[in-house]
């Protein structure tokens, strides 16, 4: 086949292909350009998700006239003044993303040079420019992204959600006001303004009064400050300063983890496996930790240039960075290890205010908490114990389930690793998953209610009042339908909280607050399908996960034979919500295969 040169046109249309993924991240490119012009207000505009439109202003230097037409060429940049890719300064430095946005879309560009009186204007659709006209723009450049793919349709396919792309448009600029706290942000989303965020004056608070505002009171009141260094070379640094949750302060996904390297947001997951390790075992299985960590080192101690949008970094010493993150983290957790947080604290007693009758202890007797943990049934009491079965028992046990055809699962031998049972039955020996067991048996409970329509609900002594971020938030208010259809009686409560008046009864004592804030940011990372049933059933599912007994949970002899008596009679219980098996079975012949005894 003949070799040729690509046309202009679709080489753009391949570079828009590796720099905009999606929504966001054009919006990235234009908000890191505006921060390299040095602005100090930047307002945002979406329709759509950022599908129908992205607008960026700023009131940064602004871009000369005889530079416009050049901006929007591909590699052209002011920001590698020496041409040298081991010391970069700027956020961007490849000349790549405005002439990729502008080869996908229509692309309109506003810029007022500091240094002079007039404004100039221009504009492109899928890659071809018109003419340069004057403005009326007063300061700084305003960027503005109609029809986001329409060039290349096949990308737009492959979009999410208007919502979820929205959510991940927030979350970006969520992580870019964490970052520069003396930048001010404005975003509006669809006509609605989602963030207002003052410039903070220089102070010594000023990233904590940045943290405040967007993460919130209950975090930044309660977070252990870290700040740290470590020698590089001689008169260089490793620097590390932000903030870090205590160990009960933790979520179901990694949202709320914030990692900045040289004003950069990075998404490194062995980093972000490093701060985790700090924890140790003082997180719950398959929970993260909220962080705001920044690190700056020296500009050739780093490599940004590792991928196209710029997420990644390579270290010289990785491990230099790996150290300084976990030594830094252990340390001051082991000097908070007495602290827990106040929203915990709080659950806790509402819990007790609520639901259970309290005894005074006599004799000064330790005043048992067993019941403020997670019931499995509610008849059972939950009382981990260790003790070996005894003989008579066993055989007698074995008389009443294993010799029972009604009873596959077979009867208890024991839990192993706080997350599997072992069982015995006519066969061999079952492993069972607690959690995934537990999990379908939640799920299918709620599904039968919710089609036979008998849904009992339990109205909450005390409403439960719930702090949202805005995009959760606003995806529990949109199917406040749906959550009521499935038990729940949730009203919006002032600005951004909702309050839970009534729960299904089959949540019996369950953290009701940490289930809807799980949901919340669950649905906002995954969104939701567009049928209706879909939508009620990746609730339900979601809300069954939480609802579940966690991995890790001690459970006594007489909870595990009932989860597997319940297990029996539930359907597709071979297979937890997401597809996983729930057990596993082992028959005397394949022991015997394994000690080669065949």
């Amino acid at each position: 086949m003949e070799i040729r040169r690509l046309p202009q046109n679709l080489i753009n249309q391949i570079a828009a292909g590796e720099v905009v993924e999606r929504p966001s991240s054009a919006l990235k490119e234009l908000i890191e350009n505006a921060l390299d012009a040095k602005a100090t207000q930047i307002d945002i505009t979406l329709e759509n998700g950022g599908k129908n439109l992205i607008s960026v202003s700023d009131n940064g230097i602004g871009i000369q006239k005889e530079h416009i037409r050049l901006a929007l060429e591909r590699h052209a940049t002011s920001k590698l003044p020496n041409n040298d890719l081991n010391r970069i300064e700027y956020l961007g430095f490849r000349g790549e993303a405005l002439p990729s946005i502008a080869a996908v879309s229509e692309l309109n560009l506003h810029s007022k040079h500091i240094d002079t009186n007039q404004a100039w204007a221009i504009n492109i659709i899928a890659g071809n420019l018109n003419g340069i006209y004057p403005s009326s723009r007063e300061i700084g450049t305003k960027v503005s992204i109609k029809k986001l793919f329409f060039a290349t349709p096949a990308r737009l396919k492959f979009l999410k959600s208007s919502q979820v792309e929205k959510g991940y448009c927030h979350q970006l600029v969520l992580k870019m006001a964490l970052v520069n706290p003396m930048v001010g942000f404005n975003l509006k989303i669809d006509g609605r303004e989602l963030l207002n965020i003052q410039p903070e004056n220089k102070s010594e608070d000023l990233y904590l009064n940045r943290v405040r505002d967007i993460m919130g009171e209950s975090f930044s009141n309660e977070a252990i400050k870290i700040q740290n260094s470590k020698q590089i070379k001689e008169k260089k640094f490793a620097k590390l300063h932000g903030f870090t949750g205590l160990p009960t302060l933790n979520k179901s996904n990694y949202n709320q983890q914030h990692l900045f390297i040289n004003g950069r947001s990075i998404k490194d997951r062995n980093l972000s496996g490093a701060i985790r390790s700090a924890y140790r075992d003082t997180l719950p299985k398959g929970r993260f930790p909220v962080f705001c960590l920044y690190i700056n080192v020296p500009t050739d101690f780093i490599d940004v240039n590792v991928h196209p949008g710029k997420t990644e970094v390579r270290f010289r010493d990785n491990a230099l960075i790996r150290s300084l993150l976990v030594g830094s983290i252990s340390r001051e957790l082991n000097s908070s290890f007495f602290q827990t947080t106040n929203e915990i604290s709080k659950d806790t007693i509402d819990r007790f205010s609520k639901n259970k009758t309290v005894n005074t202890p006599k004799n000064n007797e330790p005043i048992d908490n067993q019941d403020t943990k997670q019931s499995i049934f509610n008849n059972i009491e939950v009382e981990p114990i260790k003790k070996a079965i005894k003989q008579d028992d066993f055989e007698n046990n074995k008389v009443q389930y294993i010799n029972n055809e009604s009873f596959p699962l077979g009867a208890v031998l024991g839990q192993f690793h706080q997350n599997y049972i072992i069982s015995e039955n006519s066969n061999g020996i079952v492993i069972i998953d607690q959690h995934a067991a537990h999990e379908r048996i939640t799920l299918e409970k709620m599904k039968f209610a919710r089609s036979n329509k008998s849904i009992e609900r339990q109205i909450l002594l005390l409403p439960e009042v719930i702090n949202l971020e805005p995009i959760p938030l606003e995806i529990i208010i949109e199917n406040i339908a749906l959550l009521t259809d499935i038990g729940f009686v949730i009203e919006p409560f002032g600005e951004g909280a909702v309050v839970v008046r009534e729960i299904p009864a089959l949540f019996g004592n369950a953290d009701i607050k940490q289930i809807i804030i799980d949901l919340g940011d669950d649905l906002s990372e995954c969104g939701l399908p567009s049928n209706y049933l879909a939508k009620i059933d990746l609730i339900l599912g979601n809300i069954a996960c939480h609802r579940s007994v966690r991995s890790g949970r001690n459970l006594n002899e007489s909870e595990m034979n009932q989860l597997l008596r319940e297990m029996e009679k539930t359907p597709n219980s071979g297979q937890c919500n997401h597809g996983r098996p729930t057990s596993i079975s082992l028959s005397l012949k394949d022991i015997e295969k394994l000690f080669n005894r065949t």
